[in-house]
């Protein structure tokens, strides 16, 4: 039995709308993601510049190994929680 025409264009617009939701949705999250990996590349910055301009050696070497695990473990964990989201959300 065919498929009223007026039942699937109605369902074609339905389903048009929700593609357009989910990929706005998507779409800023991956722009809050980025944002994120940014903040937290500047925040290792801000960490690293602490340590050139501090005249103990010591200090220096916590602010440096502070800086790295700062840049990097927030830019891990921002990307691997987008992933697991983006998991669940059905995005990939």
């Amino acid at each position: 039995m065919p498929v009223n025409k007026k039942l699937y264009e109605e369902m074609q617009v339905r389903r048009e709308a929700e593609h357009h939701a989910a990929e706005r949705v998507r779409r800023w999250a991956l722009v809050r993601t980025c944002i994120a990996c940014v903040a937290w590349c500047l925040l290792g910055l801000v960490c690293y510049a602490f340590a050139f301009h501090t005249t103990d050696v010591g200090s220096a070497e916590i602010y440096r190994i502070s800086a790295y695990i700062i840049t990097y473990g927030g830019i891990t964990f921002t990307l691997a929680r987008a992933y697991v989201k983006g998991e669940q959300r059905g995005d990939w």
